[in-house]
């Protein structure tokens, strides 16, 4: 486990500690000096867990998910996804708790660390708490932004070669695009009701979880377009598929139809009969494949006029 002060200050007097990859033990001992409710100790421990929020007695608990930057390209779970990060805010402490290093975390925890003494007239507790609260889920939101690009981007490229007969190998990946937009708008829809939450019971701090609520509906409402996309997407490319596979049956079809009466004549006089039409005769042979000539050249004509060929 890693504990780091990140701001400890006695005027007015807040602690901001970030707790990396405890165990039960060390939580135990976290949660018994800061009064932290047991059932929110397990929750932040379950590495699962979906964004939640909870007022409890002398503190609130927030959990959310950001978007893991080494998240393999075929991720599908939430878990492969993202990483959660509890947050443990009371009157005069802000604890956070995940299991691993998060690039964007580490860089807020920097500049917090570096913002040195307060000047005179600067926020009180309560502001400044809040603000910390804040930068933190806005944070967490702003990480689902790059993949959400970058799953745009691919949708583009799908949409350019869909009738280019490109995408064929590629149509696999549509399914996996779908799974991470819905997975990414699930978990920023839970993330909007955390901040809907905090904005009823923040007082004059309204704007600050405001603003992460903003952020966090236009992120929700960009994964909710894409998941649109991508959906139609998926519909155009089985339509085409599937249209590809009526051509093929068409093809087949026609050529059927220019054997069938062909097959019918050729086994009728292929029976081994001595008496038949024309069978003794000398020009009965060439009559027959000139009548088999005639029945293919008015079935072409005939699919020619109903524009069966083109």
């Amino acid at each position: 486990m890693t504990i780091r002060t990140v701001l400890a200050q006695p005027d007015p007097a807040l602690t901001w500690l970030d707790v990396v990859g405890p165990s039960w033990e060390e939580m135990d001992e976290i949660a018994q000096r800061f009064g932290l409710h047991q059932t929110s100790v397990l929750d932040c421990l379950d590495p699962e867990h979906l964004p939640k929020f909870e007022e409890l007695e002398g503190h609130t608990f927030v959990i959310v998910r950001a978007y893991d930057e080494k998240a393999p390209p075929g991720c599908a779970t939430v878990q492969q996804m993202t990483r959660k990060v509890a947050v443990f805010s009371g009157p005069r402490f802000l604890v956070t708790i995940h299991r691993t290093e998060q690039p964007w975390l580490s860089g807020l925890i920097a500049r917090a660390s570096a913002g040195g003494p307060r000047p005179p007239g600067a926020p009180g507790r309560d502001t400044l708490q809040a603000q910390l609260f804040a930068q933190i889920l806005n944070g967490a939101v702003d990480t689902h932004t790059k993949p959400l690009e970058a799953i745009e981007a691919r949708v583009d490229r799908f949409e350019d070669a869909e009738f280019a007969h490109q995408i064929e190998d590629d149509l696999r990946e549509l399914p996996l695009l779908k799974r991470q937009v819905t997975l990414i708008k699930r978990l920023l829809w839970r993330t909007v009701e955390v901040a809907q939450r905090l904005t009823l019971q923040s007082g004059r701090t309204v704007p600050l979880f405001r603003d992460v609520q903003e952020n966090a509906e236009s992120s929700h409402f960009y994964a909710d377009e894409l998941l649109d996309d991508v959906t139609t997407l998926l519909h155009i490319q089985l339509a085409l598929a599937s249209h590809r596979t009526g051509e093929v049956m068409r093809v087949l079809t026609i050529f059927s139809v220019f054997f069938l009466p062909l097959t019918f004549i050729v086994g009728v006089y292929g029976m081994n009969f001595d008496f038949m039409p024309e069978l003794r005769e000398r020009w009965g042979y060439p009559a027959v494949l000139g009548a088999m000539a005639i029945v293919t050249l008015a079935i072409y004509l005939w699919f020619r006029r109903r524009g069966w060929l083109r």
